[in-house]
């Protein structure tokens, strides 16, 4: 398994990749960075209302960069709101590694030449997905603390230690939904394969998903189908994180979420993954 691991590793760093995501994110922080021109900052995905409470500071969902009541004093818990914001586009480019990585091997032909050696092809699979999750953690944290930095210099702010470990907190139940999204991403590429297919139908679920709950979320417990749907979509968890709803039990959702992906995704890739005939 270590020498499988290493395999893909330096399979990840001798491609474009390697060097692709990195300017990516670079993009993503100039574009992180443009949110700030607006003096009232910049608001994505946002709904207002709730059946749960009326009361302004918690009936309300979305991204918000730089949305800062005060910009002369603006408190920890904005500034985090405005690092987290990122994820509206975040998942994009983790899904460009996911998919790009993980089918490069069957459009090459090479995907079977490990198994011709006799790797198990469960143990290609694990330490294909292991690599993606590794670098993906790697660029995820980087960036974060790039966000993190470009905001407290912007509004001359120094946190204290506690502080960046509450962000920390923050940044790692982020990262835990954006593990089930690879997860879900790489399913989805075990069954399809076709890396157009796969991006188009992985963006529009993922979109259509936020549109959705955007209009059902005041009466979001009423639509029995809608709802099930909205919860497979990580935009679901990083919208409702982008307002710290944590007090309707967020973080118990996200951590079963997580669960979801690590017990039954996993294991049903595994399963289609031992039963397919690599050509």
């Amino acid at each position: 398994m270590f020498n499988q691991l290493k395999s893909e590793f330096l399979k990840l760093r001798y491609s474009k990749l390697f060097i692709a995501i990195p300017i990516l994110l670079l993009a993503g922080l100039v574009l992180y960075g443009s949110f700030s021109i607006s003096t009232e900052g910049t608001q994505l995905f946002v709904s207002e209302g709730d059946e749960e409470t009326n009361a302004a500071i918690h009936g309300i969902i979305g991204f918000f960069a730089f949305t800062f009541e005060n910009s002369d004093t603006p408190t920890f818990r904005e500034i985090t709101q405005s690092c987290i914001s990122c994820n509206v586009f975040l998942w994009v480019i983790i899904l460009i590694l996911t998919i790009q990585f993980f089918c490069y091997d069957y459009s090459a032909g090479t995907i079977k030449l490990p198994i011709a050696y006799g790797i198990d092809r469960i143990k290609v699979y694990l330490a294909k997905v292991i690599t993606i999750i590794i670098y993906s953690a790697t660029c995820y944290c980087l960036f974060n603390f790039a966000t993190l930095l470009i905001t407290c210099v912007h509004i001359v702010y120094k946190p204290c230690i506690s502080e960046i470990i509450q962000y920390l907190g923050y940044v790692g139940l982020n990262f835990l939904v954006m593990i089930s999204f690879m997860l879900l991403s790489l399913t989805v590429c075990i069954c399809l394969k076709n890396i157009g297919i796969i991006a188009t139908v992985m963006c529009l679920f993922t979109l259509g998903g936020a549109v959705i709950y955007t209009g059902i979320w005041q009466n979001f417990h009423s639509h029995m189908l809608l709802k099930y749907l909205v919860w497979l979509n990580p935009l679901y968890y990083w919208m409702n994180m982008g307002t710290f709803r944590l007090e309707y039990g967020l973080i118990n959702e996200i951590i079963c979420y997580f669960l979801f992906s690590l017990l039954i995704l996993l294991p049903v890739s595994i399963v289609l993954i031992k039963k397919q005939e690599f050509k």
